[in-house]
């Protein structure tokens, strides 16, 4: 309040009489000095009457009295907005009738929220997701096509030299025809006037057309469209370019309730666009356009090549359409059939033809990866005899990747210990093929396929193909009267063959004793075996344990897999876990003496195999073996097409004014019996409509079945950084319309910061998986290598490993796949992580 501050005293006497200041100046100065007594403070009294009185005048402004009468302005005029709001109280005050009056209004809310606490609001309405039937914005467009090359015309006078141009060019920019013909030179452009001057004016009525090699589309927009030949007449509403299979053309959008008349194509289209002088009607021009769209193949014919000219006659085109044969047929193979599947294969593998003079390549697209009569997965030791082609027998370290003993393997070590394990899993007999490529005729082909590659340690592939293992057991006849366990006898190798180690035995069988699967298993020790459910000894019958078997070796009896424990005397020894039924005379197989399926078989020439049952009324089983691992199939292919039968036609130029349907001609190459038929894109089309909103679509993800009390008309929603409570009342009192509900939301998107405290345990995840049984020592591992880690350091005796949160401290490092722990396990776990504790 500046005026407030100007002192009376010091106006005193330029407010008195001339006379009295020169007649009476005593008087002035006791008027001066009165003045100045009232508005200094005197003691305690604080006499500042006078400029009390003087501010009167501003206390009901705003800007200058918010201070002093703040409490007052904003009970009186905004009483439901609290005193601590952020904003400028002058400024809040003043504004506050505004919000009043806007309340109910969107904007209304922003500008409360900016206001009060400096945050953006934002508003949702429910009902705006509410499913309504027979609802929603059904919109069905109609668009005509033109030549993208528009133009400009006029017609010449004798005496007119300027013409007005539709848009800003260069003279490069445009294409001039007078008379429909190319003008290069005798006139030039002026770019910022938008303006075409000869110099030399052209004679009356000759047609001047200017093509723009870039026309702004937008000029076209809300104009009025003639077509010159049919008389049609519509507005447009939006004009867009499009492509048209090769061609580009524009689209114009058409008002439908405008359209007058129907537009025809090939026909030239005019429109008007007024100059910058607002005064001159620019003509613009296209011709609609009727493009050759598709050639539809009737009859293929045979004998065609690919780029076989195509002739394309008739139609009344302004420019004629090319095309030409795009593809045809080889005849060759296109499908395949999966005759036996064989064993051993994998998803990918490539099966070749033989006996052609081209190439067959078909690839495996499935298979039966369930183990019924065929194994699923393939073992075999990795190492390379290569990598140690230079140690010398009496070395104390061959250096092997896998280490029983920390001095490193020697004369004394047993071959089978030092060498590392590699597994192919999810492989079978071959369900489904696919052709790859095919560039000859399959007579006489004679095919076949890669079996199952598995990676070595040298990162070498090898095909299992190569170790000549039984991979399938066909059953001819599962005969009755037979058991689970029963052996399957192999017979004496064909002549001129060398198979050895290959055992199987009966997995399954019918309520009436039928086989019904087998399983080839490891190959087989002397004698046989017996054990009893929930006990670890075996005692064998014509067995020699003592000299066959070593502690840690992997064994199987009746199909039950465990590890040697301790070997008591030829005939007696125990093992890791207790079997958990009881067998009587049953065949021991031991792992890792010979592949499992055994090794060096011939396909197509295999030993007779038969059935030793248990059981003595067992009886009429009839099976063989019909593949090795990565071999026994055999496969077809087809082929449902004729060498040179047209598969497509490619449109090289599409043509432009077709009026009606060209004819196709292909009687001039092949052998001139393949049909086609061709069709024009018109040059007016209705779209097909579409919804652009989706409130009557049940299907749509953000629509809600109206309720009682969010989904109604009545609902709106506040999503705002600031507490519900802290506005609550405000809300109600300054915007909320009667009759709605209002609901708020806090949208969280702060980062909060926590500390994380972590202790100084690491762990390592070794590779493999392993299981492990209650109440027994052993981890049992598979795809492990538990010696190659203890070469490596990672893994030695001492180490804590964990599995399945179970924490025990290796004892013995025993092989690849089995350690034993300083204490037994409480739990079965099985595909467990092993995890070294560091």
């Amino acid at each position: 309040m500046p005026s407030a501050n100007l002192k009376t005293s010091l106006l005193v006497e330029g407010q008195v009489p001339e006379f009295v200041r020169e007649q009476h100046p005593l008087f002035i100065t006791f008027l001066e000095a009165y003045y100045e007594f009232l508005e200094q403070q005197q003691s305690t009294q604080n006499n500042d009457l006078t400029t009390k009185a003087k501010a009167l005048r501003y206390v009901s402004d705003v800007d200058e009295s918010i201070a002093e009468f703040e409490e007052s302005f904003i009970n009186n005029f905004a009483s439901l907005i609290p005193q601590e709001a952020i904003s400028d109280k002058a400024f809040l005050v003043k504004n506050v009738l505004p919000l009043y009056l806007a309340r109910g209004n969107i904007k209304s809310y922003e500008f409360l929220f900016r206001l009060l606490y400096g945050q953006e609001v934002e508003l949702t309405f429910p009902k705006n997701n509410i499913l309504r039937a027979s609802a929603g914005n059904w919109v069905q467009e109609n668009v005509l096509r033109v030549d993208p090359n528009i133009y400009t015309f006029y017609t010449g006078n004798g005496t007119t030299t300027t013409f007005l141009l539709a848009q800003q060019v260069g003279q490069e920019e445009i294409t001039v025809y007078v008379n429909d013909v190319e003008t290069t030179s005798g006139f030039f452009v002026r770019k910022e006037s938008k303006k075409l001057i000869f110099n030399t004016a052209p004679a009356s009525g000759d047609d001047i057309k200017v093509y723009y090699d870039n026309f702004n589309e937008d000029l076209l927009t809300n104009r009025k469209l003639t077509g010159t030949s049919s008389g049609a007449t519509a507005i447009i509403e939006r004009a867009i370019p499009r492509l048209i299979g090769v061609q580009t053309s524009v689209e114009l959008y058409i008002d439908d309730a405008s359209r007058l008349g129907t537009f025809l194509n090939a026909e030239e289209i005019t429109a008007d666009i007024i100059a910058d002088d607002d005064e001159t009607l620019i003509q613009i021009g296209s011709i609609t356009v009727s493009p050759l769209s598709t050639i539809t193949l009737l009859d293929g014919g045979s004998g065609y090549n690919v780029g076989d000219p195509v002739i394309i006659t008739g139609g009344l085109p302004t420019t004629s359409a090319e095309a030409v044969i795009g593809s045809v047929f080889g005849g060759f193979p296109d499908s395949a059939n999966v005759i036996i599947g064989g064993a051993g294969f994998q998803l990918g593998g490539l099966v070749s033809a033989s006996n052609v003079a081209g190439t067959i390549t078909l690839a495996v697209l499935s298979v039966d990866t369930s183990g019924a009569n065929s194994a699923n997965s393939f073992t075999i030791f990795t190492d390379v005899v290569d990598t140690y082609a230079n140690v010398l027998i009496s070395d104390s370290d061959y250096g092997f990747p896998a280490n029983v003993i920390p001095t490193g393997e020697n004369v004394s070590t047993r071959i089978i210990d030092a060498l590392s394990s590699g597994t192919i899993t999810g492989i079978g007999p071959m369900t489904t093929l696919t052709v790859l490529f095919a560039d000859v005729s399959s007579n006489g082909a004679i095919f076949d396929a890669d079996g199952a590659k598995i990676e070595t340690l040298a990162n070498t592939f090898i095909d299992i193909k190569t170790f000549g293992s039984v991979g399938r057991i066909r059953i001819n006849d599962g005969g009755d009267g037979y058991e689970i366990g029963d052996e399957i006898i192999f017979g004496a190798n064909p002549v001129g063959t060398s198979g050895v180690g290959a055992a199987a035995a009966v997995t399954n069988v019918s309520s009436i004793g039928a086989i019904t699967k087998i399983e080839i298993q490891p190959s087989r020790i002397a004698g046989t075996a017996n054990t009893q459910s929930g006990n670890v000894t075996i005692v064998g019958n014509g067995t020699s344990f003592d000299t066959e078997l070593l502690i840690g070796d992997q064994i199987m009896v009746n199909s039950e897999v465990r590890f040697v424990n301790a070997i008591a005397s030829a005939t007696s020894l125990n093992v890791n876990v207790a079997f958990s039924r009881t067998s009587t005379e049953r065949r021991i197989g031991v792992y890792d003496r010979y592949l499992v399926g055994g090794q060096a078989y011939t396909q197509g020439s295999f030993p007779t195999i038969t059935v030793d049952s248990a059981n003595s009324s067992a009886a009429n089983a009839n099976v063989e073996i019909i593949a090795i691992m990565g071999d026994g199939e055999s496969v077809s292919v087809n082929t449902s097409t004729v060498a040179g039968q047209i598969q497509t036609i490619t449109i090289t130029n599409p043509g432009v004014g077709y009026e009606f349907l060209p004819a196709i001609d292909l009687t001039q190459s092949g052998d001139g019996n393949a049909t086609a038929e061709a069709q024009i894109e018109r040059s007016f089309v209705s779209l097909p409509g579409r919804w652009t909103t989706s409130e009557g679509i049940l299907s749509a993800l953000e629509r809600r079945v109206q309720g009682l009390d969010y989904y109604i008309d009545f609902t709106y929603v506040t999503s705002v950084a600031t507490e519900f409570s802290k506005y609550k009342e405000i809300l109600k009192g300054l915007l909320h319309p009667a009759g709605f509900r209002n609901y708020a939301e806090y949208p969280i998107s702060n980062n909060i910061n926590a500390s994380i405290t972590v202790d100084g345990t690491s762990t390592l995840d070794l590779s493999g998986r392993a299981n492990v049984v209650a109440n027994s020592i052993f981890v049992d591992g598979i795809n492990t290598r538990f010696n190659v880690a203890n070469t490596l350091g990672i893994l030695t005796i001492g180490t804590q490993i964990s599995v399945n949160n179970q924490i025990r401290i290796v004892n013995n490092i025993i092989s690849n796949t089995n350690v034993s722990v300083s204490s037994v396990f409480t739990t079965n776990s099985n595909g467990q992580v092993i995890i070294i504790v560091t």
